[in-house]
């Protein structure tokens, strides 16, 4: 057996045992049966457990793919909550003026210039 094809079948036996299923495509080919006088014939046993083989090799991919899925869902999901609680978030103090200090300023300055131009003679060169 490959190297690349004993990596994956690691990896479908570790996702396997995750998920609780005892039985992968290895286990399975690997599996041999005793003889008895009056058994299976050999080869249709063979053929039936190639064919579940190949259910296992599918499950796993698909398995493995809705996996993957599920994590970048994962990822976007965090990062949609992140962006939307940064979008409701109460304003926050920049470099440290309160946003509502900051409107109390404002308003003390414009009374101030209100007042002064009170103070200032009305002269058609200052309107």
């Amino acid at each position: 057996m490959d190297e690349h094809m004993k990596r994956r079948l690691d990896k479908q036996r570790k996702l396997f045992s995750q998920l609780g299923i005892t039985l992968d495509a290895l286990t399975i080919h690997e599996k041999e049966f005793g003889m008895k006088l009056r058994g299976y014939d050999a080869e249709e046993v063979d053929t039936f457990l190639d064919s579940v083989i190949k259910d296992y090799e599918r499950f796993y991919a698909t398995i493995a793919d809705l996996m993957d899925k599920w994590q970048e869902q994962q990822l976007e999901l965090r990062e949609l909550k992140a962006e939307a609680k940064a979008a409701v978030a109460p304003p926050t103090i920049v470099r440290g003026i309160d946003p509502m200090d900051l409107e109390d300023v404002i308003l003390k300055l414009e009374a101030n210039i209100r007042q002064l131009k009170d103070r200032i003679p009305r002269t058609e060169s200052y309107l």
